[in-house]
């Protein structure tokens, strides 16, 4: 392996009556918490609860078996809502680990990327809806 530089742009945001209209093709999907913002009163990403990834973002986060966690989570005027970041299946995995390591979301408290990165140094550029996730980040490999 070598050291890259991965940028993904992140699509959505979607809820669960719009996640029909999620790409279906590979990737890595992040799932928030969003909630009404104190200030604009407009409904907001909160906070990053989970990041997977499939060969179909869309149908990973329809059978992920995580979904029900998720949604018990969230409080009474809170959503779910989605995101999706298209990813070649070459380079999805090491995506998803990179933002598992360095975002730490409650709901991959079981990843073993969550201390551990296997891969060779990765860069990660996000452009598009980013709300709460780091623009720019660098994951080294932790054996």
């Amino acid at each position: 392996m070598t050291d890259q530089m991965l940028s993904p742009k992140m699509l959505g945001y979607w809820t669960e009556e719009t996640l029909g209209e999620a790409p279906d093709e590979s990737g890595i999907y992040c799932v928030f918490r969003a909630a009404k913002d104190p200030e604009t009163e407009e409904m907001d990403v909160q906070e990053l609860l989970y990041v997977g990834e499939h060969r179909s973002a869309r149908y990973g986060i329809q059978h992920d078996e995580m979904r029900e966690t998720w949604h018990a989570f969230p409080q009474p005027d809170e959503e779910i809502w989605y995101a999706v970041g298209l990813c070649g299946s070459a380079n999805r995995e090491r995506l998803a680990a990179a933002m598992i390591n360095a975002h730490k979301p409650r709901f991959n408290a079981k990843s073993p990327y969550l201390e551990r990165f296997p891969f060779d140094e990765t860069t990660v550029h996000i452009y598009g809806k980013k709300h709460k996730l780091q623009s720019i980040f660098n994951v080294e490999r932790q054996d």
